[in-house]
């Protein structure tokens, strides 16, 4: 019912749906601010129940194969199957350069998110990357257990699951270290869930130059009850992480020499 009036606001609405092209690669670029916008109606048009995005017509993926694309955004956020981010950002192919993994995170310096990442940057010329995290993680949850039963005798990873739970650790000691002792396991989950959204921003901060010299970050928390994302804005070590020297990265050879 509200589709109609959501369309004549003054609200930032991508141009593939007000005027039926998809964004490609003879697009304008989108400055940071505008593509956060974006991000911030389309989830609040999936709230209330009124998406515009969905219908793809011939012409428009034509454009996308024949032209190239250009999303406005690059967002980084959990594999888990109730988050699907095109949707509740209520945008359609082209728009946004989607990157998942359990947990939002990027682990390894020279893997595949971050790799990604300055490809979209680079390549596409995308200003804004946002990394979304949400509510009832299992990959938190499971990060936080981990956590919990470390001080017992480590046992050896046999999984790359349990490598990946162990790597968001360290996210997981901070929640529990904020809260204090009295806190539950569920509340250092939750707590882990911000937490590591700012992680991820801060790794890729740490770890790329691209990054640091042209694009915008920002980060935010999907409620997977209500719909809404909780908007974050910019880590609260940015300031202080562009200030520093870029952390040399750590091949995956060298990391399995132990380097």
């Amino acid at each position: 019912p509200q589709q109609k009036e959501l369309l004549s606001s003054k609200w930032c609405v991508p141009p593939s749906i007000t005027s039926g092209a998809v964004r490609t690669s003879k697009s304008a670029i989108v400055p940071p601010e505008e593509a956060l916008a974006m991000l911030r109606n389309g989830n609040e048009r999936f709230v209330v129940g009124a998406p515009v995005a969905g219908k793809m017509h011939k012409s428009m993926r034509e454009a996308l194969a024949s032209v190239g694309q250009a999303p406005h955004a690059a967002v980084v956020g959990c594999s888990d199957s109730r988050v699907p981010l095109e949707t509740i950002f209520d945008a359609l192919p082209g728009d946004l350069f989607v990157l998942r993994n359990a947990g939002n995170t990027c682990t390894h310096a020279e893997g595949s998110v971050l790799g990604s990442l300055e490809f979209c940057t680079g390549a596409l010329n995308t200003r804004l990357i946002f990394v979304l995290g949400h509510t009832n993680c299992g990959a938190m949850k499971g990060a936080t257990m981990a956590f919990l039963q470390s001080q017992k005798p480590a046992a050896k990873d046999g999984h790359a699951l349990d490598a990946m739970l162990r790597g968001l650790g360290s996210v997981a000691e901070s929640a529990a270290m904020e809260l204090g002792k009295e806190a539950t396991g569920d509340e250092i989950a939750q707590h882990a869930v911000k937490l590591n959204v700012f992680a991820t921003m801060n790794f890729m901060l740490q770890h790329s130059e691209p990054i640091r010299q042209k694009v915008k970050s920002g980060g935010g928390i999907y409620d997977l009850a209500s719909g809404r994302v909780q908007f974050l804005g910019q880590s609260p070590s940015q300031t202080k992480l562009l200030k520093l020297p870029l952390t040399p990265a750590i091949s995956p050879k060298d990391r399995l020499l132990g380097a």
